[in-house]
């Protein structure tokens, strides 16, 4: 039984990275902006929410900065679209480029080589009384702050979507921003809040890989999880509750690929590390005739 909660355990804790990152994709494409730049955002909240967790040895002001280079990243990808039309897909990989750069320079600039690495302050873990002994359930419960967190806002993004007046006008303009503007929607506005909103919370998984995963920033300490976040939210036919579906499903994944580097002697090591990427392959072609999109995913809007 400790095995199972401690494999749980594990699953949740990396269910959290993709379902943030997810969450983060789909309120950006619920308004027809598809933002594919979560591996460079994620790359630059990580090096600078280490940085600031590290220097100041707060854990929460690592997780806020994270959030805030989020939401500049948002306000950038949203003001360069949206004023000067550039193609979204151009945009988001000019980000991944430009993120890759700064992050290691920023580290660089700031923390320097050192003999042995830096490590962030430890995060605290939220026990539940009595529910914190329940075998299994623990596991999913017995968790830092951020992953109470990704299960509250993966609620409130059903709820906000699905329950309000204003959640189903913001789908209105994935579906069709013209006639959300006929009805005197301000569209563009639209599109700039959920884009900044989303993007933060990629800026927040970005700073929880630093600060929960490893303790210490590493040059390319996303893994590509950025990208795998577009293939969940394609798969979760960009539905904030089947992201979190998407989010466990790929953590098994990364953990079961993490056990069987430990206990493969005979497996090339390289050919596991593609385990994730063939397994999102796959489950889209599986599923690709069920996946919904919103209509004007990817385009830009002009009122003319």
């Amino acid at each position: 039984m400790n095995f199972i909660n401690e494999l749980i355990r594990q699953i949740t804790t990396y269910a959290t990275i993709y379902s943030l990152l997810t969450i983060g994709i789909i309120i950006g494409g619920k308004t027809g902006v598809f933002n594919i730049a979560g591996d460079g955002i994620m790359l630059v909240a990580a090096s600078v929410s280490f940085i600031v967790s590290y220097l100041s040895n707060n854990w929460l002001y690592g997780f806020l900065f994270g959030i805030l280079i989020g939401s500049v990243f948002g306000l950038l990808f949203s003001f360069i679209h949206e004023y000067f039309k550039v193609n979204q897909f151009i945009l988001g990989l000019c980000i991944i480029i430009l993120g890759t750069g700064l992050s290691d320079f920023i580290y660089n600039l700031i923390i320097g080589v050192r003999l042995s690495n830096p490590i962030s302050p430890e995060v605290p873990i939220i026990y539940i009384p009595f529910i914190s002994k329940i075998p299994i359930l623990s596991g999913f419960l017995n968790q830092n702050p951020i992953v109470y967190f990704m299960y509250i806002i993966t609620f409130i993004s059903w709820w906000f979507y699905y329950k309000t007046r204003i959640g189903l006008e913001t789908r209105g303009i994935g579906e069709n921003p013209k006639a959300m503007d006929v009805v005197g929607i301000n569209v563009t506005l639209r599109r700039y809040i959920s884009t900044i909103i989303g993007a933060s919370l990629i800026g927040l998984a970005g700073a929880y890989l630093p600060l929960i995963i490893t303790r210490t920033y590493s040059p390319g300490i996303d893994g590509g999880r950025g990208t795998m976040a577009i293939g969940i939210a394609i798969f979760a036919s960009w539905k904030p509750q089947r992201a979190i579906i998407g989010g466990f499903l790929f953590a098994t994944i990364e953990v079961i690929v993490y056990q069987l580097q430990i206990i493969s002697k005979t497996i090339p090591y390289q050919f596991i590390l593609m385990i994730p990427f063939i397994s999102i392959l796959i489950i889209m072609l599986l599923f690709r005739r069920k996946i919904e999109y919103p209509s004007s995913i990817g385009n830009p809007y002009n009122r003319e």
